[in-house]
């Protein structure tokens, strides 16, 4: 696990001879595995009324692109959506970008969490959260990376209890604020507005 990643610091969070918490179960997942998943939790969005807190990592922007269509529409029912990825062409061009609930923080490449894969939703009424990691070269073992991208593997896992998403959401704004001051204490004000 990379330091100073939000899965880093969540897992250390809850260390159990440390923190007296309940170990976090982790998992590997296929890329397909993952977007089946998240566009299912996304889709909660889409046909109901929450109006939630989005905060998401898409590693690279071509990754967000792929599902920025997608991410307008969830824009519309969605108080705010802060995007994290390292930038690429077209990244911040495209029309979903530029709504005025759509947040996107260019995180730099050296950054962990441009390893990551997050989708946290944070609402009054509907809390859901994956949380994963890309392997690493030297997880993959001696077969090495793959070829294909849906080969691609992630280490993490998934959730709806309320506390572990606010609790990961806070770790999430806290880390946009070395980029953006602004964004992270709006965020931040919403998410001590759900957590009320």
């Amino acid at each position: 696990m990379l330091d100073g990643s939000i899965l880093q610091k969540l897992r250390d969070a809850h260390r159990p001879e440390q923190t007296g918490k309940p170990p976090l179960n982790f998992g590997v997942y296929y890329k397909n595995t993952l977007v089946a998943l998240c566009h299912a939790l996304e889709d909660a969005i889409l046909t109901a009324d929450y109006s939630p807190l989005m905060i998401t990592a898409f590693q690279r922007g071509k990754w967000y692109l792929e599902e920025a269509d997608r991410y307008g529409e969830i824009a519309e029912k969605s108080w705010q959506i802060a995007i994290m990825a390292a930038p690429e062409s077209g990244f911040a061009e495209h029309p979903t970008s530029q709504k005025e609930n759509v947040a996107l923080v260019n995180l730099a490449d050296s950054d962990p969490v441009a390893q990551e894969w997050h989708l946290i939703i944070l609402s009054p009424d509907y809390t859901a959260m994956v949380l994963c990691q890309e392997l690493s070269e030297a997880d993959y073992g001696k077969d090495g990376l793959p070829t294909h991208d849906l080969e691609r593997k992630f280490y993490g896992f998934w959730t709806f209890e309320p506390g572990l998403v606010l609790e990961t959401a806070a770790l999430a704004i806290e880390h946009i604020h070395q980029y953006d001051a602004d964004l992270s204490q709006r965020l931040k004000h919403q998410w001590q507005n759900i957590a009320d």
